[in-house]
């Protein structure tokens, strides 16, 4: 709604923008609804898509860095509306996080037209925090992380009927973070969804 009512966006334009959070899912740590409810957040600040295209690594780099692997929405709603600030001049709010720049840098964000200063800020959270999302991807922890996503994206999929399933889902994912990598583990949970999908809930149930 706000990218329609904001930036005249088609269904083309916003079925791009899920495609670069879910791109940004599998990176990193943020999960797809945290990074939504940011993105909401920063779109209202913007007035093109394609900045708000540039904005969301940049926010998920921050956000994991300020907030690290147990980021909330409303965590993401601050940094957004932080980044918004940002993008309408207002760098004092960038200093007061520890963000740095160099005078130039803060003179593109206060006079550049939008897509200089969107890409602009980019660089400076990325110049202070660098790729924190799909660094923390990486660890052992964050992978972890990125299973729970994966379990969260499941759940969102076959709406209510694995509800009563997730303890042992969650169960099975910790046991096979045990036994094996996390790329056989990520593929096990898979294969473990595509079976709720195609069976019913009784049967499913009655076999877990």
């Amino acid at each position: 709604t706000v990218m329609r009512q904001r930036m005249d966006a088609s269904d083309a334009e916003i079925e791009s923008i899920n495609g670069v959070i879910k791109a940004q899912t599998e990176l990193g740590v943020i999960g797809g609804t945290v990074q939504k409810r940011g993105a909401q957040q920063v779109a209202t600040f913007l007035t093109q898509k394609s900045s708000l295209e540039t904005l969301i690594p940049a926010m998920n780099n921050l956000i994991a860095q300020q907030k690290g692997l147990n980021a909330t929405e409303e965590d993401a709603y601050s940094v957004a509306n932080l980044m918004g600030k940002a993008m309408q001049g207002q760098t004092s709010a960038l200093r007061r996080v520890g963000i740095t720049f160099t005078a130039s840098q803060e003179q593109v964000m206060k006079y550049g037209d939008e897509s200089q200063r969107a890409a602009m800020l980019s660089q400076i959270i990325t110049d202070n925090v660098g790729n924190m999302n799909a660094e923390l991807g990486k660890t052992d922890i964050g992978k972890q992380k990125q299973l729970e996503n994966k379990l969260a994206a499941i759940k969102n999929q076959i709406g209510g009927v694995a509800q009563a399933a997730m303890p042992y889902l969650s169960a099975a994912a910790n046991v096979t973070m045990l036994a094996a990598n996390a790329t056989n583990a990520a593929a096990a949970i898979k294969l473990l969804g595509a079976a709720f999908i195609s069976f019913t809930v009784k049967s499913k149930l009655a076999a877990a």
